[in-house]
């Protein structure tokens, strides 16, 4: 009986705890971003994973679409809803957890006697919010890789629907903010503060493979902004 009240007594605390810490996340991430995100998670589960596993729970639903993206095995993993794609485009929810470029150039090389595409230089110019929730904007510059468009407007237009994590936003602090009790979460910090963006495979793989809770509040949303959005 002893042992019975124990387990109650743990199970009870642990729930307090991260009603806690899921208030803490929503607090700094801010009312109507958590609004939007939550939104997404529900949105995602009602319909694209009712849709695809009819006949599985949610939380099953959740690991088989994991195990498919692993393995590539599947086209439907970005065919969300328009209303889902909608809902994230209009909310500056995309501004938090990402840097959006704004513009982007060519600048040829001046060394050049005559126009060589593979020696320019692209630019972007990024725009992002920053935790005190004020745009800010930044440039960066790379080389053209081999494979893109030799066409300079098909470069740029390819360019424009590129991402990069935004590093200084209420999203990445509101992680930051349960790092300590989500070690998934403390790894992801970690690497992409190292590396950057990471494959969406990639990150399927290091969940299923860690086993983790697929019910847990944090994962969901780290699904939805890492992989779907």
């Amino acid at each position: 009986m002893k042992f019975i009240n124990l387990i109650i007594i743990l199970l009870l605390t642990v729930g307090c705890s991260n009603k806690k810490n899921i208030a803490n996340f929503e607090k700094i991430l801010g009312k109507e971003n958590s609004e939007t995100l939550t939104f997404l998670v529900n949105d995602f589960e009602t319909d694209f994973l009712k849709k695809q596993y009819p006949e599985l729970s949610t939380e099953m639903s959740y690991r088989e679409f994991l195990k498919e993206l692993e393995n590539n095995s599947t086209g439907n993993w970005r065919k969300l809803s328009a209303i889902g794609r909608e809902m994230f485009n209009k909310n500056n929810l995309k501004y938090e957890i990402y840097r959006i470029a704004d513009s982007v150039w060519i600048e040829k090389n001046p060394d050049t006697l005559y126009y060589k595409f593979e020696k320019n230089t692209i630019k972007t110019k990024w725009k992002f919010l920053n935790e005190n929730g004020e745009f800010e904007f930044g440039t960066s510059e790379s080389s053209i890789a081999l494979d893109e468009p030799k066409n300079e407007d098909s470069l740029i237009n390819r360019r424009k629907k590129y991402t990069d994590i935004n590093y200084v936003g209420k999203y990445r602090k509101a992680l930051y903010s349960v790092a300590d009790k989500n070690r998934l979460i403390n790894e992801y910090l970690d690497l992409t503060f190292k590396a950057g963006t990471i494959d969406p495979r990639l990150i399927a793989s290091k969940m299923l493979n860690s086993n983790v809770d697929l019910s847990d509040y944090f994962i969901k949303r780290l699904i939805i902004t890492e992989i779907l959005y």
